[in-house]
């Protein structure tokens, strides 16, 4: 405290103060207990501090001068009397320009959490009991639930999609992509125009910013070319065929030269070139390159995709035993490829006929028309199993009228193994001629009694249809030679081939000559 401030003010006199009101030390006991009362009970907020005394004064040389008074002695206690009560000021606070203090704002009160507003004002009570009636049983989440689409997700560039007809206009074709999303497709690319509500594979080709809609196209869709900007890997376009040389075929789409390779004109051989000149055909870019001015297509790419796309479908289409007219396109050692409408099947050897065959160039060559029948499925590989025997009527159906029992029949020697030989009755029916039953003598060798192609008497010993076999002999068809001695009843096998040749030449050796010792110092 300052000298001034120490010195004993005359009862009425009034000193103005620069620093904050501090209580006399000369204030009766009493007095100060009520002032301590006063400011206790209007004490500030716990983020109010009391200076000390060093900054009291500190604040009080560089505050103006305030021009309150404060009264002294008797007289505050009667002025605090006499006025109306004011608010109370804190001990210790800092004095405000103009004398006037800022309001102490009471803390709030604590009400409990925050209620959640209404999201919508309250409907009538008609347009709620509407709505229930309309609702049913479901709920708001039930049916959001079910109006999402099936095929719903997030569409992105090349995704393959089963989109539905929304409409369609002059030039354009609408499509629902799912998930609110929303595809269109140039009328030009559409070989016919799908009905409103029907269902089309389509590609996702880009997305257009300006009118916030995918661009899709179908699958197998031309491109219009108008430069070589147009003209990339994968894409396809329409080519006019101009011309044909030795390599393959000349083209041309929008004054742009293009060549198609022998191997890329269709997926079966051409050996005509000049038969697609003035054609237009739909092709595959398989390299495009302008600095080059370099054009290769592919329409077997094309012809390969049409036919994958018929394969799946006919393949759901196709069932064993079904009947098809087909084209051979190849022949193999173990069977032939045929055509069935975009589905190749094989026809294996053993399917060909009921005779034995070796080749099946003996039956069929590539080009013939057959008429086939499906006998199996693989559905992991797709491959379908052919048979052209299956067609015809089986040889065994009504053998017992045929062939019986104790009936002599011809027939010729189809082939011969070590214990006998099989001979062929008829078309897809042979029997077997046990050795035994080959001659009335011992037979060693089957080929010293019958060679293949031989025709022959054959009685007919047993049938059994069951196992497809006929049993057959030919030393009953002829009666048994008269008993001859035992060294007559010895077959007469052919001459061996000595395995030393003979030689007349007189023997070398012998005890008349030299040995050859002397030679090496032996002495014998």
């Amino acid at each position: 405290m300052t000298d001034e401030t120490n010195q004993q003010p005359e009862p009425g006199e009034t000193v103005e103060a620069t620093a904050p009101v501090e209580q006399s030390s000369e204030q009766p006991v009493e007095q100060k207990q009520e002032a301590a009362t006063e400011v206790k009970a209007t004490k500030a907020p716990d983020s109010v501090t009391d200076p000390s005394p060093s900054e009291s004064s500190d604040m009080a040389s560089d505050q103006p001068q305030s021009t309150r008074k404060i009264q002294i002695g008797s007289r505050r206690q009667k002025d605090q009397t006499g006025q109306k009560d004011q608010a109370p000021k804190p001990h210790g606070s800092k004095p405000h320009v103009g004398g006037k203090a800022p309001a102490v704002q009471p803390p709030a009160p604590n009400k409990g959490p925050v209620p959640i507003p209404s999201v919508r004002d309250q409907l009538p009570q008609d347009l709620e009991q509407e709505i229930a009636a309309a609702l049913g049983d479901q709920s708001i989440d039930d049916l959001m639930a079910g109006s999402t689409p099936a095929n719903s997700g997030h569409v992105e560039t090349d995704d393959r999609r089963r989109a539905t007809i929304l409409r369609v206009d002059a030039n354009h074709l609408f499509v629902s992509l799912g998930a609110g999303s929303e595809g269109v497709i140039a009328l030009q690319v559409l070989t016919e125009i799908p009905e409103v509500g029907s269902e089309i594979d389509v590609i996702v080709t880009g997305f257009n910013e300006d009118d916030q809609i995918f661009e899709v196209t179908v699958p197998g869709a031309t491109v219009s070319v108008a430069d070589w900007n147009d003209l990339q890997e994968g894409a396809v376009i329409e080519v006019t065929i101009t011309g044909s040389n030795v390599g393959g075929l000349e083209c041309q789409v929008n004054s742009i030269r293009g060549f198609i390779p022998a191997s890329q004109i269709s997926i079966y051989r051409v050996e005509n070139f000049e038969e697609y000149v003035g054609r237009k055909l739909q092709c595959v870019v398989t390299e495009a390159s302008a600095e080059r001015r370099n054009l290769v297509l592919s329409h077997r790419s094309i012809m390969e995709r049409e036919a994958a796309e018929q394969r799946e479908e006919k393949l759901g289409a196709l069932e064993v035993g079904s009947i098809h007219e087909g084209t051979v396109r190849s022949v193999k050692d173990f069977g032939a490829f045929v055509d069935i409408g975009g589905i190749d099947g094989l026809i294996h050897i053993s399917q060909m006929s009921w005779e034995r065959i070796k080749h099946p160039s003996e039956l069929v060559k590539e080009g013939d028309k057959v008429r086939v029948r499906l006998e199996k499925i693989n559905p992991e590989t797709g491959k379908l199993g052919l048979s052209l025997r299956a067609l015809q009527s089986h040889p065994w159906e009504g053998i017992n009228e045929r062939f019986r029992v104790g009936e002599v029949v011809s027939g010729t020697v189809s082939r011969i193994a070590d214990f006998g030989a099989f001979v062929k009755l008829a078309a897809g029916i042979e029997g077997l001629v046990h050795v035994s039953e080959l001659a009335h003598r011992r037979v060693s060798v089957v080929s010293t009694e019958v060679s293949e192609g031989q025709d022959v008497s054959v009685k007919i010993l047993s049938v059994d249809v069951d196992a497809q076999r006929i049993a057959l002999s030919i030393k009953q068809t002829t009666a048994a030679p008269a008993k001859q001695s035992k060294k007559e009843e010895q077959e007469v096998l052919p001459p061996r081939e000595l395995a030393v040749k003979r030689s007349d030449a007189p023997l070398k050796g012998g005890r008349d000559r030299s040995t050859g010792g002397e030679q090496f110092g032996l002495k014998w």
